[in-house]
Order: structure tokens, then C-alpha cells, then sequence
């Protein structure tokens, strides 16, 4: 078709797509536009590759497009994300400006305050002496390196005994070797905003089914989707229809009934070593847990110290300016009662409260992402079992044995069963019963679509680029 004919085609089947609820096979969109069956089906795959979309599989074997109720252009943000994002940018925002607010209060103004309570209580004697302040440029320093760019990827295990990546800070001068222990500025920032978390690509799925493909003779199927990423089917159906436009492949229905799509051009490399990603399956990369600071139990007391300190001393500034005054200008240090009313007693309350208000606000929100990494990370454990299962029927208790032996901290029983009844729906698995009335767990779709996938490998020729014809670099002669 030319450019205007594919137009028209697209006008077209936008047109009946509300009417039809958005959910449309090849023979609907010919019988409804009129155009031809290849005409619709290549305008289906361009819609495709504009609109998020679901793939399905009928009875018929026949696929059926399911763009939802309403067109959603791919890489568009709904409501709720863009708040998301709004939320995050301030909360990024906050937490710069209140780092540095954080380097110049808890710190100078720790340092100041006992500066000023020492001369009280010496009477006025030179307190100054020996006292270095260079030490100060680098907690500044800190505040730009403490961030995920400029800390390095390390390995540690979390109380479950699953071995997770987190971030190290990196040593000052020493680029390539890292802290033994947090420094405590660091430890400071974590206090009050939780420890950094590894940065997370956002292409990494890509890269990964990219190199996948590379690897399994450019074939994929659902199923292997959700060993990669732990999608569910429904959000596997959608990754699959845009892998098919982003990776150009072709979506084919086997004898089976199982879609598998197929990506010829991704095969066709003039270097096998660029293979895309690393391929890393769901249930080998577990999350790190959420915690409130990550420091020991006590730099955190030091550091909530450090801001009592200031807190205390500043509601004295703050509640009897005159009198404070009156007591420092005996020390040597005389100051208007204003001056000590605004900037050693507004400010560093203000302040101080803040700094410990932020974690106590934090607390909800890092109890409720610790309980859903848990529980990820709990289906994670599962479908590893599932997927070497492949489609076998077992029981809650053999899966639990299952999981003791591959090690790390093993879930009761009763939780165990909970999250494989939360699971089924989302995975196509049910239950099913044995004489003497033990409930057995069955994913047949898991090994069936595994089987087919394996088969359709074995058979697979895989393309090449062939010989070379011709090459622009060559001379040529006349």
C-alpha cells in the first residue's frame, strides 16, 4: 500500500475501534472497514506500533487485537503518573535543597552551638584556638558524590539470606576502592531520606529480551516474557505487542495455540558479540530491602544527638533572646537579641524539626514498599519452582520444601499458600484436588508454552546476513 492508502486504512479502523470496545481480529477489521485482509492486517500492525495493545490467542487461533477502551498512544503517561512523576521531581528537589541545608545546620551550627556553650562556661576565655574548619568543604564535597552516578554497584545479602545489589560509596581520592563503613555525612543524609538505591535502566528489558532473542533463535513466546520480568500474562500480552513493533517481528499462531513471535531481523548481526543485554531471569535478581536509614543503631544515635542538641539549644535562643543574650555578651560574644532570636533560634528549630519529622513521615511509606519487595521478591522464589515444575501438579507443602532447600530464610506454610492463591489469576494456574483431598497447584500454560517454545527451537533455522555483495569501501575499476 502507499503512504495515503495505509492512511486511510488507519482512519478507518480507528473509526469502528469504539464501537467494537477497542478489541478487534483481521477478519473484524476487513468485514467492518471493508479494505482486504492484508491491507487491515498491516494497518493493525501500525496501530500497534502507536497505541499500547493486548495480545490474545481465540479458540480459532485466530489473533485478536485488544487496544482497551480507549486508545493509549505508547510512551504516554496516564494521570497518575504524570503525579507521579510531579511528586518525585519535588521530593528530588526537596532532598537536595535540605541536604544542603542539612551540611550547613546539623553540622556548623553542632559545631557553633558548642562553641557558644563552651565560652559560657569558661567565662569568655579564648575558645577559638586550635579549632580547624577546613574539614567543612568536604562534608560539601559529600553531598554531590552520595548519589547513585557516583557510587559504586556491590552485592550484599538481606535478612531472607537473598543476595541483592546496593550501592557503596566510594572512597575520596581512591575512585576504584570503596568504605569499609558509611562516612557521616552519609550516614546524616540517610537519617532523614533513606540510603540511595541502585539506578535502574530504563531500557533494561529491552536490552535483556533483545539479547534473549539473540540467543534463543530469535523466538519468544508470553511465557518466557514472565521468566524474564515476572510480568503477568496480561501485562506479558502488551510487552509482546510492542516488542513486535520495536524488534519488527511477526506474530504466529503454532498448531499448539500458542503465540509466539518471531524476530527474524534482530538475528541478522555482523557480530555475534553484540548481543544487547544480560540476560537475567526474574528469579535471579532479587530486591534490596527498604530500610528506614541503613546505619548502625549507634550512628543514629549520635546523629538524632547531634540534632537534640541543636534542637535544644535553639528553643533557648529562640524562647529568651534577651536572656541569652545577656549570658553570651559575659562569654565574649556579644549579640543583638534579634540576631539570636532569627539565626540561632528560628532557623535551627525550624530545622531541627524538620529533621526528624521527615523519617517519622517516611515511615509509613518504607513499612508499606518493605511489605511488597517481600512479597516480590516471595513470587520471585515461587515461579523459579513453577518454571522447573513446567506444568507439573505440587503441593503448598512440597513447593515450601522446595524453597528450604535452595536456601535463604524459609515463609511459614500459611503465607506460603496465601501467595500461591494470589498468584493463580495472574498466571493462568488453578487447583485441583487428589483422592485424599490435598490441594494440588497446577500452571499447565507455564510448561505447555515452555514445550512449544523448546520444539519450535529445534527446528528453527536461524537467519544469516550471507555472503557480502557489496561494500562501499572497496575501490572499483572502470
Amino acid at each position: 500500500m502507499n503512504t495515503s492508502d495505509t492512511e486511510l486504512v488507519l482512519r478507518d479502523l480507528r473509526k469502528q475501534l469504539p464501537r467494537l470496545k477497542g478489541r478487534i481480529t483481521a477478519a473484524d477489521a476487513s468485514a467492518a472497514t471493508g479494505h482486504s485482509y492484508d491491507a487491515v492486517r498491516d494497518a493493525l500492525d501500525e496501530l500497534m506500533n502507536i497505541f499500547v495493545c493486548r495480545l490474545q490467542v481465540t479458540e480459532s487461533g485466530e489473533i485478536l487485537y485488544d487496544f482497551g477502551g480507549s486508545l493509549r498512544r505508547r510512551g504516554s503517561k496516564t494521570l497518575r503518573e504524570r503525579l507521579g512523576d510531579a511528586g518525585r521531581f519535588l521530593w528530588k528537589a526537596f532532598t537536595i535543597g535540605f541536604k544542603l541545608w542539612i551540611t550547613v545546620m546539623l553540622v556548623v551550627y553542632f559545631t557553633a552551638f558548642v562553641v557558644i556553650l563552651i565560652a559560657m562556661l569558661l567565662g569568655g576565655k579564648d575558645t577559638k584556638r586550635g579549632i580547624k574548619l577546613g574539614w567543612i568543604a568536604d562534608l560539601f564535597a559529600d553531598m554531590f558524590r552520595i548519589r547513585g552516578a557516583r557510587m559504586a554497584v556491590g552485592y550484599a545479602v538481606d535478612s531472607d539470606g537473598l543476595r541483592h545489589r546496593e550501592l557503596r560509596q566510594i572512597r575520596r581520592r581512591q575512585p576504584d576502592v570503596t568504605e569499609e563503613n558509611k562516612r557521616l555525612v552519609q550516614s546524616v543524609y540517610d537519617f532523614v531520606f533513606g540510603p540511595p538505591r541502585p539506578d535502574f535502566d530504563p531500557f533494561a528489558n529491552e536490552k535483556e529480551v533483545a539479547a534473549w532473542l539473540r540467543r534463543e533463535k530469535g523466538i519468544l513466546t508470553m511465557t518466557e516474557l514472565v521468566a524474564l520480568a515476572g510480568w503477568t500474562y496480561d501485562e506479558a500480552s502488551e510487552r509482546m505487542a510492542e516488542y513486535l513493533t520495536r524488534f519488527k517481528g511477526d506474530a504466529d499462531i503454532t498448531e499448539d495455540g500458542v503465540l509466539i513471535g518471531r524476530f527474524d531481523r534482530l538475528l541478522l548481526s555482523g557480530d555475534r558479540a553484540a548481543g544487547g543485554g544480560k540476560v537475567e531471569l526474574f528469579w535471579d535478581e532479587y530486591e534490596a530491602p527498604y530500610v528506614m536509614t541503613g546505619n548502625s543503631t549507634g550512628r543514629n544515635a549520635f546523629i538524632a544527638f547531634m540534632n537534640g542538641f541543636n534542637l535544644l539549644f535553639s528553643l533557648a535562643m529562640f524562647s529568651s533572646p534577651g536572656g541569652m543574650a545577656i549570658v553570651m555578651e559575659n562569654a565574649g560574644i556579644p549579640l543583638a537579641p534579634d540576631f539570636i532570636h532569627v539565626v540561632f533560634g528560628i532557623v535551627p528549630l525550624l530545622f531541627s524539626v524538620i529533621f526528624f519529622a521527615v523519617p517519622l513521615l517516611r515511615f509509613p511509606s518504607v513499612w508499606r514498599a518493605e511489605r511488597r519487595r517481600h512479597l516480590r521478591n516471595l513470587r520471585r522464589r515461587i515461579l523459579r519452582i513453577v518454571f522447573e515444575e513446567q506444568g507439573r501438579p505440587f503441593t503448598a507443602a512440597q513447593l515450601h520444601a522446595r524453597i528450604a532447600a535452595a536456601g535463604g530464610k524459609v515463609p511459614n506454610l500459611k503465607e506460603l499458600e496465601a501467595a500461591l492463591a494470589a498468584l493463580l489469576p495472574y498466571f493462568d494456574g488453578r487447583t485441583t484436588l487428589e483422592d485424599d483431598g490435598t490441594v494440588l497447584y497446577v500452571f499447565d500454560r507455564v510448561g505447555h508454552e515452555v514445550q512449544v517454545a523448546r520444539r519450535e527451537r529445534t527446528v528453527r533455522q536461524t537467519p544469516g546476513l550471507g555472503k557480502v555483495l557489496f561494500d562501499t569501501g572497496e575501490s572499483t575499476t572502470l
